[in-house]
């Protein structure tokens, strides 16, 4: 009885029923009298919530370490109160190294010098940077280490009137590896349908195999500057490539206006023809030579716009027929075209005059009637003999565009390709 006078513990006790509960027992000394006193309180309800608050805490604990993300538990000074096992995967330390520590421990040194400021001032004033928010931000592992990530932050007032505030980390170092891959991979893309046109570039990625076919009706036509070698030699290097580029960046546009494929630029040559596939053949001659004639008021623009570089005229041929077609190299893709109706384009401007669109008579006959055409006679062709030929003059309708089919889109490539035999 002496070692529990002026004490109190718990103790087991029991009803009139026999039934027992849990209770504390103190007991003191009446003086003088020989007599002891005792009081006994009942702690079957205490025990009660003392099991349900331990069972909330550690359902509590199990819902953060289910979580994907890194969860922390602060209170007003920084320090770590609670982590998830998902911090452990992520950060490399164990529970016990993170809880008891600042949160300054996970932060890269720059940032970890302004986080005490910043939540002093937080605190001191209620200006809100971060709380309520969500954003990118840079982690650091034990390993030293850093990676991105996603930072949000809540707070929270506990029962005992105390702040903290709650924050999840979730890694984004796959998310922007796939957005790096993705974005190389539209570059790559891009790069692709510059260098090819579309139906090719869809092909190739499809099947990165020899790409080689034979068409039977592909209009050709070659552009070139009337004296350009001369003209560059008494020109800059910058002043060449300047000109050059304006000139031909014009070009371009009429190629994307008329849906047609630009083969490629030799100096101061650029050679166009119609998209060689079925569904084109229909019109790709007169869509090529709508291109010429408009090619013609481009260098008459690009003349008008100042004499920096001289008076540019150009010669044009054109021709059309069977071509070969296909993708050539590895380091660096070219489409290119062969034939005997290739050849025929190049001496067509090559014997062409300065100023004019020198064609063949089987363009006049895949054109139509929509173009004025001039007889110029008979010209002895390298490797074909004696050919009339014909000067393109000018278009007879509106807007050629509006009796064109529509052009091709990635989303509609064109119909599979055929080799026929036709006569030309």
């Amino acid at each position: 009885v002496k070692k529990m006078i002026g004490t109190q513990r718990e103790v087991i006790a029991q009803r009139k029923d026999n039934s027992t509960f849990p209770c504390v027992l103190g007991l003191s000394q009446i003086r003088d009298s020989g007599l002891y006193c005792g009081f006994i309180r009942d702690l079957t309800s205490e025990k009660a919530a003392q099991a349900e608050i331990i069972e909330s805490h550690d359902h509590m604990t199990k819902i953060l370490d289910a979580s994907f993300d890194s969860l922390f538990c602060i209170n007003e000074k920084g320090i770590i109160q609670l982590v998830s096992d998902a911090s452990s995967r992520v950060l490399g330390y164990t529970k016990e190294e993170l809880q008891g520590q600042n949160i300054k421990m996970i932060m890269p040194e720059g940032h970890a010098r302004k986080h005490d400021s910043y939540l002093e001032r937080y605190i001191a004033t209620g200006f809100k940077k971060m709380i309520g928010k969500q954003r990118e931000v840079e982690a650091r592992r034990k390993d030293g280490t850093c990676f991105p990530c996603t930072l949000g932050l809540s707070e929270l007032t506990t029962c005992h009137g105390e702040r903290q505030f709650v924050g999840y980390l979730k890694d984004v170092t796959v998310q922007k590896s796939l957005l790096i891959a993705e974005a190389e991979r539209e570059n790559a893309d891009s790069l692709l349908h510059n260098i090819l046109p579309e139906h090719i570039a869809h092909r190739l990625k499809q099947n990165p195999g020899l790409i080689a076919d034979h068409f039977d009706n592909t209009t050709i036509c070659f552009a070139d500057i009337v004296g350009f070698t001369d003209r560059a030699t008494l020109m800059s290097p910058h002043d060449v490539v300047s000109m050059l580029n304006d000139l031909f960046s014009r070009f371009d546009f009429l190629v994307g206006r008329y849906d047609l494929n630009k083969v490629k630029t030799i100096g101061d040559c650029y050679m166009v023809t119609s998209i060689p596939s079925s569904e084109l053949e229909h019109d790709g001659c007169a869509r090529v030579c709508h291109f010429a004639l408009d090619l013609m008021k481009a260098v008459r623009a690009f003349n008008s716009t100042g004499p920096q570089y001289g008076h540019i005229e150009m010669r044009v041929g054109i021709a059309i027929g069977q071509v070969v077609a296909g993708v050539v190299g590895t380091k660096r893709f070219l489409f290119d075209m062969w034939g005997d109706a290739v050849n025929v384009a190049a001496r067509m401007e090559q014997l062409g005059l300065p100023g004019q669109i020198q064609v063949t008579k089987e363009v006049i006959d895949n054109a139509g009637g929509a173009f004025s055409f001039e007889c110029r006679g008979q010209l002895t062709v390298k490797g074909k003999g004696v050919m009339d030929t014909y000067l393109l003059k000018s278009a007879k309708n509106g807007d050629p565009r509006k009796s064109f089919r529509q052009p091709l889109t990635p989303s509609r490539p064109p119909a599979k390709m055929r080799s026929k035999s036709t006569k030309l």
